[in-house]
C-alpha cells in the first residue's frame, strides 16, 4: 500500500471540486488570449508593414526583410517567425516551468501563466514586440505544464477515461486558440491604428477573467516535489521518458508542429491567394475547430496504431493538395474540417498515452512538462524551418504546404513505432523505477 512520502502516494482522492469545467474554461481562455495577442502582433508587424518607411537598425537584417518583401513573402515570413519566437520563449521557460509543475498546484500554474500573458498584452504597446514575444512564450509554457498535469489528475478524480479527459481539455485548447485567432484578427482589422491601445487593453481584460477563474482549478494532487528536487531530476527524467516513450512524444510533437505552422499557412494563403479579407480568412479557424473537436472527442474510439497512422496519411494528403484544390470559401471550409479531425484524433491518442503513463507513476507534473517541452521543440523547429527560407526568399508560399506534407510523412513513420495497445492505468508502486503496463520505467 502506498504511504505518505512514497512516490505513488495520493491523498484522499474523493473529488469535492467543481469537476472538469474550471480546467476546461481556463484552458480555453488562456489559449484565446495567447492567440489573440499573437494575431494582433502579426497584423501590426506584417500587414501594417511599409517597405518605404520601415528600416531595421542592423543592415543585413534590413536587407533580408526588404528582399523578402520584394518576393511577396513578408506576411508568411513574419507570421511563421513570430510564432517561432513565441515557441522559443516556451522552450527557454522550460527550465523554470518543469520544476514548477511538480512543486506548484495546478491553479498557481494557470494563474502565473495568465498573469504573464496579461502583462504582455500591455507591455507590447511600448516595448519591442519581438523581444516581449519570447517572455509571453515563457508565461504560456506554465499553462502548457498545468494543462498536461491536470489531465491525469482529473481523470483519476472524476473516474473518466484518461483519453476522454484529454479530449475535453485538448478540444477546449483548440477552440481557445482558434477563437483567439479570429478575435485578434478582428481587433486589428476593426480598430484603426489610432485605437491600437484599445486592442491591447481588450486582450488585457480578457486575461483578467482567466486569472480569476484559475483559482477554481483544484483537482486532488499527489505530494509536491520540491523545486530543487524537480530541477535535479529534470534532465534525467526527460532523458528517460524520451528513451522509453520516444515514438509517442516525437509523434505528438511533430503533429503539433505541423498544426501550428499549417494554421498560419492557411490563414495567409486565404488572404494572399484567395483574396479573403483578414477577418474572413480567420474564420477558417472555426471550421478547423469543428474538425478538431470531433477528432478529440471521438479519439477514444480509435486508439489502435493503424487508426493513428491512417489519420496522419489522410492529413498529409489534405495538406499537400490544399493549394491546388482549394479555390473558394466552401472548399476551404470543408477541407479545414477534415484537416482538424485528421490532426486531432491521432494526436490526442498519442498525448493521452504519455500522460496516462506519467499519471500512473505519480509523476503527472513531470510527464506533462516533458510532453510540453517536446511539443514546443517541434513547433519551434517546424516554424523556424519555414520562417528562415521564407525570409531568405528560397521558398514560395505554396511550397510551405509541400514542406508540411513531408513532415507529416515523417510523423507517420515515427507513429508506426508507437505502442498503443489498451491497458488499465494503475497506481504507481512505492519504489523508484515504476514499471508501467506499457513497459519501461518512468522514474
Amino acid at each position: 500500500m502506498d504511504t505518505p512520502g512514497s512516490i505513488g502516494y495520493w491523498p484522499d482522492m474523493r473529488f469535492r471540486g467543481l469537476g472538469l469545467w474550471p480546467a476546461v474554461v481556463v484552458t480555453l481562455l488562456t489559449g484565446a488570449g495567447f492567440a489573440g495577442l499573437k494575431f494582433v502582433l502579426i497584423g501590426e508587424l506584417a500587414f501594417d508593414y511599409d517597405d518605404k518607411t520601415t528600416h531595421l537598425s542592423i543592415g543585413w537584417m534590413d536587407r533580408i526583410v526588404h528582399r523578402c518583401f520584394e518576393k511577396g513573402a513578408i506576411t508568411e515570413a513574419v507570421s511563421q517567425g513570430l510564432a517561432a519566437v513565441l515557441t522559443l520563449g516556451v522552450l527557454v521557460g522550460y527550465l523554470v516551468n518543469a520544476p514548477l509543475a511538480g512543486a506548484w498546484r495546478c491553479a498557481w500554474l494557470f494563474m502565473v501563466s495568465c498573469a504573464g500573458i496579461a502583462a504582455g498584452t500591455v507591455l507590447t504597446l511600448w516595448l519591442n514586440p519581438w523581444i516581449l514575444a519570447g517572455f509571453v512564450g515563457i508565461a504560456y509554457g506554465a499553462a502548457c505544464a498545468a494543462r498536461g498535469k491536470v489531465i491525469p489528475l482529473l481523470s483519476r478524480a472524476t473516474r473518466r477515461p484518461n483519453t476522454q479527459v484529454s479530449g475535453f481539455i485538448n478540444a477546449s485548447l483548440v477552440i481557445g486558440l482558434l477563437t483567439g485567432t479570429v478575435m485578434g484578427t478582428m481587433l486589428r482589422e476593426q480598430l484603426p491604428e489610432s485605437m491600437r491601445a484599445t486592442r491591447h487593453l481588450i486582450l488585457f481584460a480578457f486575461m483578467l477573467v482567466a486569472i480569476g477563474l484559475s483559482v477554481l482549478v483544484r483537482p486532488p494532487e499527489p505530494r509536491r516535489i520540491p523545486f530543487r528536487t524537480g530541477m535535479r531530476e529534470l534532465a534525467s527524467g526527460t532523458s528517460l521518458m524520451l528513451r522509453q516513450q520516444w515514438p509517442l512524444l516525437v509523434g505528438g510533437g511533430l503533429a503539433w508542429g505541423i498544426a501550428s505552422a499549417a494554421s498560419l499557412a492557411v490563414y495567409i494563403d486565404a488572404i494572399d491567394r484567395l483574396e479573403f479579407p483578414p477577418t474572413d480568412a480567420s474564420f477558417m479557424a472555426i471550421f478547423a475547430a469543428i474538425g478538431a473537436i470531433v477528432g478529440n472527442l471521438g479519439s477514444h474510439y480509435f486508439t489502435r496504431r493503424r487508426h493513428v497512422v491512417l489519420s496522419f496519411v489522410a492529413l498529409a494528403i489534405c495538406i499537400g493538395i490544399y493549394p491546388h484544390v482549394i479555390h473558394g470559401w466552401v472548399s476551404a471550409a470543408v477541407m479545414m474540417i477534415f484537416v482538424g479531425a485528421f490532426f486531432a484524433a491521432p494526436t490526442n491518442v498519442l498525448d493521452a498515452r504519455v500522460l496516462a503513463l506519467a499519471g500512473a507513476a505519480g509523476l503527472a507534473g513531470r510527464g506533462s512538462t516533458v510532453m510540453s517541452l517536446i511539443h514546443n521543440v517541434f513547433i519551434f523547429l517546424v516554424g523556424f524551418g519555414l520562417a528562415v527560407p521564407l525570409f531568405l526568399g528560397v521558398m514560395t508560399p505554396t511550397q510551405q504546404f509541400y514542406f508540411l506534407a513531408f513532415v507529416t510523412v515523417i510523423t507517420i513513420l515515427v507513429s508506426s513505432r508507437a505502442h498503443l495497445r489498451d491497458y488499465e492505468v494503475r497506481s504507481a508502486v512505492n519504489e523508484p523505477g515504476v514499471v508501467s503496463s506499457a513497459g519501461g520505467s518512468l522514474t
